[in-house]
């Protein structure tokens, strides 16, 4: 029965086919999704590591994904930086200044705006971007800027590559000004927070940004001891609670927290658009056991005839379906690592991750749909009468 219920599946060559790259294609997309998600949060979780110890001290509403979007939020008063340096478990500082640079040589990216940073010191708690200028060279004056590899990543993906030497023309504020900018360098310190911007000379981000000299963005602070970050960042707003601008210190853990209800809405937005492929390629697999049935209608009344009863009927008309639903899973597997490794070829950083959970549920969900997908078909192969069909009825 089981010999025979497996090459049922290949009677129709190309319609078993088709049901099974319907499966396939169904659990290939969700291999592809989930490890691309389960790279991307590996990323961030490792890069929010490497910030442990540091607060991001800007106007209250602001932080530091406002700094990458170039969307820094009101600026500080300069004189807050001593006041940030003066507290007791503090070891060094960093204040920067922040703008955007809306370019349309960035594509996508350029009309969000990328951000462009301006390090006024400490820069070691941005990664000492200028000690690791990958291609090119460091800026030298306030007309040049170097950029983050991660940038560089996007614009190459999107197939609108970056080369160092290329002149952006930017606008400046919202005068309707606009000044050209040249790229001299790109630079990759292994943090994903800080090569996804561009850097350039205070005097320049000032100017772009409306920046006063009396002015910074936000200010990055170092906890001596990495354990009291949480009660530093504490302190900090206490001692700036009442002065104008109020102030919010953010801490790692606070932002890793944002990503992380960011990253679990965005699994479950993943797992619907899979799911929906993975339905798709099970009602192939329904219509495809439809149509046997309905042509093997005289061959069910042979069997009941000969003795099998209606659960053979319906285990036989299952083992096919699963049987596609098999290859078809299989197929999705190969597919969809396949597709994440191509991704994955185009960028340097790793951004995809397999998981033994991201095939459990790409396999689960294709061998689930194929099943469920044969269900009907085989219900309707059972309610076969034999002597009616053989009768020709």
């Amino acid at each position: 029965m089981i010999g025979f219920s497996i090459s049922a599946a290949f009677r129709r060559k190309l319609v078993s086919f088709l049901a099974i790259l319907g499966v396939g294609l169904g659990s290939g997309l969700l291999v592809t999704l989930l490890s691309l998600s389960t790279g991307i949060r590996g990323l961030f979780s490792e890069t929010f590591q490497s910030l442990s110890g540091t607060i991001t001290v800007t106007t209250e509403g602001s932080g530091l994904l406002g700094r990458l979007l170039g969307n820094p939020g009101d600026p500080l008063p300069s004189s807050y930086i001593k006041r940030v340096e003066s507290l007791e478990g503090i070891d060094l500082v960093a204040p920067y200044v922040a703008a955007s640079m809306r370019v349309k040589e960035f594509g996508a990216l350029g009309a969000i705006g990328v951000g462009l940073t301006g390090i006024e010191a400490g820069d070691e708690l941005f990664g000492s971007p200028r000690s690791h200028i990958t291609e090119g060279r460091d800026f030298t004056g306030n007309r040049e800027v170097i950029l983050g590899a991660r940038i560089l990543d996007f614009t190459t993906l999107s197939g609108e590559p970056l080369e160092v030497g290329d002149v952006f023309t930017v606008p400046v504020g919202a005068s309707g000004e606009t000044i050209e900018v040249k790229l001299v360098g790109i630079f990759e310190t292994g943090q994903s927070t800080n090569d996804q911007g561009v850097l350039g000379s205070p005097a320049l981000v000032r100017k772009i940004g409306g920046l006063k000299n009396t002015q910074v963005s936000g200010i990055l602070a170092r906890a001596a001891n990495p354990e009291e970050t949480q009660v530093l960042a504490e302190a900090l707003e206490e001692r700036f609670k009442g002065s104008d601008p109020a102030i919010s210190a953010s801490v790692p853990a606070d932002l890793f927290a944002g990503f992380s209800s960011f990253f679990n809405v965005f699994n479950f937005f993943l797992l619907g658009i899979a799911l929906v492929a993975a339905f798709a390629g099970g009602i192939a697999v329904m219509v495809v056991m439809l149509l046997s049935s309905f042509e093997r209608r005289k061959e069910f009344g042979i069997l009941k005839a000969a003795g099998w009863s209606n659960g053979n009927l319906i285990f036989s008309v299952l083992l096919t379906s699963l049987t596609l639903s098999i290859l078809g899973a299989g197929l999705g597997l190969l597919l969809g690592s396949g597709a994440a490794l191509a991704i994955q070829s185009q960028v340097e950083q790793q951004i995809v991750g397999f998981a033994p959970q991201t095939f459990f549920w790409a396999g689960g969900v294709g061998l689930l749909t194929g099943v469920l997908g044969g269900i009907v078909p085989a219900l309707s192969a059972a309610r076969v009468s034999p002597i009616e069909t053989l009768r020709g009825e």
